[in-house]
């Protein structure tokens, strides 16, 4: 009788897990235009970023304004974005067609990103 019941026990702690996965508000995937603001002000770089995988996590590919390639992956739970690999952005989507935040580098740029969907 034991069985039955650790099964039943074991199915509800599995959807209770599933169910409290962080999930994506907003779909990100596609191509996006992005521009870098430094600290300075200054444009410090832009391009097109675009999203593969799904609502939640996956890779992305940016190619900046001299044409160069980055990819790595990215996390999204609820409105929050995070850009792994290359770039380490932080940030909001605000809706289904634009995102903001802060980026840091290893070669100490830093300042802030916005992005719009293409």
């Amino acid at each position: 009788m034991k069985t039955p019941r650790l099964l039943i026990i074991l199915l509800f702690t599995l959807l209770t897990l599933t169910a409290c996965a962080p999930k994506a508000d907003v779909d990100i995937r596609g191509e996006w235009a992005y521009t870098m603001i430094g600290t300075n002000g200054n444009t410090w770089d832009e391009g097109t970023i675009t999203f593969s995988g799904s609502p939640e996590e996956g890779t992305y590919l940016q190619i900046n304004i001299y044409k160069v390639d980055y990819d790595g992956t990215y996390t999204v739970s609820g409105t929050a974005i995070k850009l792994n690999d290359y770039e380490s952005w932080k940030g909001e989507v605000t809706d289904a067609n634009t995102m903001s935040g802060t980026w840091p580098q290893e070669d100490g740029g830093t300042g802030t990103f916005t992005a719009t969907r293409k």
